[in-house]
């Protein structure tokens, strides 16, 4: 008797089978089958069809089901599996006895499928014909879960088989994966068809028929061409003029939308689909029949066999492309991945331009609400944005939206330079002023996009600045740090902000752009206003020239001819002492002003010179409470026309000052009003 090499035992119970695919062991044994019958053709390359039969066993005397019309209701117990491949000759023989046989990975297996044959199972019938030396031998024996597995071996004697083959009984299922067992023969018919539905798609199948004990069969081609050949979709395409197949069908068993790299018309490597094509993250659903299916993608090609390694757990060529982008000229699996997913884009065209419409639907009214300085992006890059998975929020669409934007920029950018490059040796002035009347029309577009980004900054600023000036979740009011920040980054100069990374606008547009901020600093420690003072200032702006003028703008005009001072208090502050140099806030500009005008502040090295009448802007953005509208009395401060704030002019013999008083609501509601026209062309409703 022959011995299995390994405690076969021990292995069927570390084998883990799901009892709910109680259909496995059969499909391993059809694979097998498919195997013999391939080896068959290829070594004794005679010529035959091949065969797999296979009879579903059910509960009951076979005399009786094979009388009654029918059986589908009868429990299954077994199933017999004949072919008429090569046999169990010495070597495959040899090979079923040893467990992860090197033979079986070479030819496409693992070497353990009939250790899971044998978990579902109690046993393993086999008989097999095979040739050796020109004559036709058997052998059988029964493959159990004992510890050498092997029993009643025969070998050697006469036999009915008139060509090599082999039948293999799967014998009474453990009751476990009974109860799992479908009963129909359409379905289990259709469950075959689907796991080997490469090799119906590319038409490499032997003939595989399936029958119950009443004669009742159903050949498998011909349920393929009836029920799955028309939803299959196929397309070739060519990798460096290498011919590659695509084959798309549809699975209601799979979990998920996968592009499977085939050798051997076997899946040796896959990938999930949504990770390339956002659109497939969802199942689709069948309205027709209310079932919901995953695509499957199959790439197979001549090269992608010759290239399986022995394992068959990949391919013996390059993965990825140089990292350094440039292209060495091999075939690697990127370059068949572009391929690939551009051919299911093309054949899944129907599909998901529906699905992308609707999803485009849903995301143009937040655009256009929300987010409308994307709208020129959307209107030269509407196929980048429908490519966008479905689901973002408003916060994950702008991020979205903003990468997309950013790379057209650069391509039109880079476009210009081409352009301009061009220019020397063009040969056609049509084709060069086509090329450059678009790069005109997209640069322009960009700026537009900008504009319109910058105009829905403001808004969100205005936004931000009304929030962070009520009461917080303790019943607290903003620190004025972080107010101030929001107007200009605290602790900067005008050397390391930009103007459109500080929102002075919030109080005068003609603040935004100056030749010198210094903001939160003491005056010691601003690089261009050196003083020896320790008091602090908390904004600091010199201009160039007086903005009343006929001409706005002067470069390094001397002595300066204006000054802008603003100082920020903590919302609903009402601590304010008249007179006291820590809590007046108009004695504090004022001494500002002093300063300056005494000469003790000086610029690289040197006293600042202030003509008599040189004018100061004073800001102080502060609620009016009652401790401030004192002061304000005081200081015969007048209200401002809509009532909101106070002003007064300081005309002394010294210097001229402009002073006001801005409440929070104030900024913001002047703000509005100045920008009221950029939002109402955006549509962003005040």
């Amino acid at each position: 008797m022959e011995k299995s090499l390994t405690n076969l035992k021990n292995r069927v119970n570390k084998i883990h089978l799901p009892k709910t695919k109680p259909l496995l062991p059969l499909f391993e044994v059809i694979s097998n089958a498919i195997h013999a019958i391939e080896e068959r053709l290829d070594k004794v390359n005679d010529q035959f069809e091949g065969t797999i039969n296979i009879t579903v066993l059910r509960n009951g005397d076979n005399s009786t089901l094979a009388s009654l019309d029918n059986i589908n209701n009868y429990p299954i117990h077994s199933f017999r599996v004949r072919d008429n491949g090569i046999g169990l000759n010495r070597e495959n023989f040899s090979s079923f006895k040893e467990v992860d046989s090197e033979y079986k990975a070479r030819i496409g297996g693992k070497g353990v499928g009939r250790l899971v044959c044998l978990k579902a199972f109690n046993k393993l019938l086999v008989e097999s014909a095979y040739r050796e030396n020109g004559e036709l031998k058997y052998r059988s024996f029964e493959y159990k879960k004992t510890k050498e597995g092997f029993e009643n071996h025969k070998e050697e004697v006469e036999t009915s088989f008139d060509t090599s083959g082999t039948i293999i009984t799967l014998f009474r299922y453990e009751d476990d994966f009974q109860k799992h067992v479908p009963l129909s023969l359409d379905e289990i018919a259709r469950e075959i068809v689907a796991h080997f539905q490469l090799y119906f798609i590319q038409q490499k199948q032997p003939r595989i028929v399936i029958r119950n004990q009443n004669s009742q069969r159903i050949d498998l081609a011909t349920l393929f061409n009836d029920e799955f050949s028309n939803e299959i979709m196929s397309q070739a395409f060519y990798v460096q003029e290498t011919p590659f197949d695509i084959f798309i069908s549809k699975s209601r068993k799979a979990k998920s939308h996968k592009i499977h790299y085939c050798g051997n018309e076997r899946s040796v490597r896959d990938e999930g689909l949504s990770r390339i094509i956002v659109d497939l993250r969802t199942p689709v659903v069948d309205a027709n029949v209310r079932e919901s299916y995953y695509f499957q993608a199959f790439v197979v090609s001549d090269f992608l066999s010759n290239s399986v390694n022995e394992e068959r757990t990949g391919f013996n060529f390059i993965l990825e492309d140089n990292e350094d982008g440039i292209d060495i000229g091999e075939i690697s699996l990127a370059k068949i991945r572009t391929k690939a997913v551009e051919t299911i884009e093309e054949l899944l065209k129907e599909f998901l331009t529906k699905v992308r419409k609707e999803k485009m639907e849903g995301y143009l009214p937040i655009i256009r609400k929300e987010l409308p300085n994307y709208t020129t992006v959307i209107n030269y890059n509407r196929e980048a944005v429908e490519k966008l998975p479905a689901g973002l929020n408003t916060q994950e669409l702008d991020i979205a939206l903003y990468e997309i934007e950013s790379d057209w920029k650069a391509k039109v950018k880079r476009s210009g330079l081409e352009i301009i490059s061009k220019k020397k040796d063009i040969t056609s002035l049509e084709q060069y002023k086509k090329l450059y009347e678009k790069f005109v029309a997209e640069f322009n577009e960009i700026g537009q996009s900008e504009l319109a980004r910058y105009i829905v900054h403001r808004r969100s600023v205005i936004d931000l600045l009304e929030d962070l000036i009520q009461w917080n979740e303790k019943n607290k009011f903003t620190d004025e740090d972080i107010i101030h920040s929001l107007f200009f980054p605290i602790r900067e100069t005008g050397r390391t902000v930009t103007a459109d990374k500080q929102n002075l606008w919030l109080l005068d547009e003609r603040l935004t752009f100056n030749s010198l901020l210094a903001s939160d600093k003491l005056f010691k420690q601003i690089d261009d206003l050196q003083s020896n003072s320790a008091d602090r200032m908390d904004l600091i702006i010199r201009k160039d020239e007086v903005y009343h003028n006929a001409a706005l703008y002067a470069e390094n005009k001397t002595p300066f001819e204006s000054f802008t001072i603003v100082e920020f208090k903590k919302p609903g502050r009402n601590d304010y002492v008249y007179g006291d140099p820590q809590k007046d806030p108009v004695f504090q500009v004022r001494r500002y002003i002093r300063e300056i005008i005494d000469g003790k502040i000086k610029r690289n090295g040197r006293t600042i010179e202030v003509r008599q009448h040189t004018p100061f802007y004073c800001y102080i953005v502060a609620d009016i409470t009652n401790t401030l509208q004192h002061i304000l009395k005081e200081e015969i401060f007048k209200p401002t026309p809509d009532g909101m704030g106070s002003f007064r002019f300081y005309d002394t013999d010294d210097y001229r000052a402009y002073v006001e008083v801005l409440p929070f609501e104030k900024v913001i509601k002047d703000a509005k009003q100045r920008n009221k026209v950029l939002f109402d062309k955006l549509n962003l409703v005040l």
